[in-house]
């Protein structure tokens, strides 16, 4: 063979190999199989169960669910169960128009604990107030941590106080 084809053919063999690890994100760099995948982490329950319901919509913003924008204005919603999924927005204590006590994510009428104190500059930028810059909420749903089928989900603003809370409309959702 000459030196030509034997570069040739090494550059072909190269490529292959290169291309073939490509897009192989679970691959680390020494090439180790990816470890199993663990179980999800429990999510953490809410506060709002103990705490006395008020009457009227709450002072909040449903942005999210997974890849949903604004679902409680959809017809029908849909998130993957192999996916992570985030349920986020922002949320003020409508009884003193400051920052809630925190938010529950509701899910199957079983509250969970959101992290509250997420940046949002732009609800702070459109009510012209900047102590407003941290009251985002979110709660991240592990891959599989839904079953499969359909599920509802509502969001709880508990009052800065943390003696009760407003709670917005249920919406239905489905995990493919």
């Amino acid at each position: 063979m000459s030196i030509r084809t034997k570069s040739l053919l090494s550059i072909i063999v190269l490529a292959a190999a290169v291309s073939s690890s490509c897009g192989k994100k679970d691959a680390d760099s020494s090439g180790a199989a990816p470890a199993a995948s663990s179980t999800p982490t429990p999510l953490t329950a809410g506060i709002s169960q103990n705490l006395v319901r008020k009457d009227g919509a709450p002072f909040y913003n449903f942005d999210s669910l997974g890849p949903i924008q604004f679902p409680a204005a959809q017809k029908s919603n849909q998130i993957s169960s192999d996916a992570t999924n985030v349920i986020s927005g922002w949320a003020l204590d409508i009884s003193n128009k400051g920052l809630a006590g925190a938010v529950d994510i509701v899910i199957d009428q079983t509250p969970y604990s959101a992290q509250y104190g997420v940046e949002r500059a732009d609800v702070a930028a459109h009510f012209n107030r900047p102590d407003y810059a941290k009251v985002g909420f979110q709660l991240v749903l592990a891959p599989t941590q839904l079953s499969k089928g359909p599920h509802t989900v509502s969001v709880r603003v508990i009052s800065s106080d943390r003696k009760s809370y407003n709670e917005g409309p249920v919406v239905q959702f489905m995990v493919n």
